[in-house]
């Protein structure tokens, strides 16, 4: 049985855009990077088995999904799942994808644990929030859960959720000062639950705003 044999190679392209348009037996082609052709050596008439080709298919793809994955990262980082899902819709194959998010995770492009605290910390910088909002979030992007409560319990401490909460709530304050108690109860505890608080929280929270509020009004009075 003959072995499929490189019948042609032109290149196109430059610098770093320069590829090789190589022929198989005269029928198929392959365009591969100038990368690929470097590291596997082709020339005219250069017999390769079909699993050293399929190697070159498998390397050339997994070199250009690594230029994909370098170019979204330098925008700005991802998760392993973000990356996954980006390349998947770009056409890139399972194998490959699989082989360059392992790679990356190796030299340290990827890594959740710190994606996810770099995530809590700068949500907490801007505004406060509650832990379930978090872990959901970070949860969307395809963070194992583990890793999620870790990240939580190092950055986001059970105590601190409830200084978060009240913070959160006394900036909005004066919005319920008018209000009588039922209704502004009833706003409060919506407000803060859609910051992802917890109820145990809102609960302590809410009443300690209220009666702080009410102080302020019996001082006025």
């Amino acid at each position: 049985m003959n072995m499929p044999t490189v019948t042609d190679i032109s290149a196109r392209g430059s610098g770093r855009r320069r590829e090789r348009k190589v022929t198989i037996d005269g029928e198929r082609t392959l365009t591969i990077t100038e990368e690929t052709f470097l590291r596997f050596g082709l020339f005219d008439g250069l017999a390769m088995d079909p699993e050293r080709l399929q190697e070159m298919e498998l390397a050339d793809g997994v070199a250009r999904a690594m230029t994909e994955a370098h170019r979204l990262i330098d925008h700005r980082m991802r998760t392993r799942r973000e990356l996954t899902v980006k390349l998947r819709s770009r056409g890139r194959p399972e194998d490959v994808i699989e082989e360059v998010m392992d790679r990356l995770e190796n030299v340290g492009l990827i890594d959740d644990g710190r994606f996810a605290r770099l995530w809590i910390d700068e949500r907490l910088r801007k505004r406060p929030v509650g832990l379930s909002l978090l872990r959901r979030e970070l949860r969307q992007k395809g963070i194992d859960a583990e890793i999620v409560e870790a990240a939580l319990e190092e950055s986001a401490s059970g105590e601190g959720e409830t200084s978060r909460a009240y913070e959160a709530l006394r900036r909005q304050a004066h919005r319920y000062a008018r209000l009588d108690r039922d209704a502004a109860h009833r706003r409060m505890v919506a407000f803060l639950g859609r910051r992802g608080f917890g109820q145990a929280v809102i609960y302590s929270v809410v009443h300690r705003v209220l009666d702080e509020i009410d102080e302020i009004e019996e001082s006025e009075n």
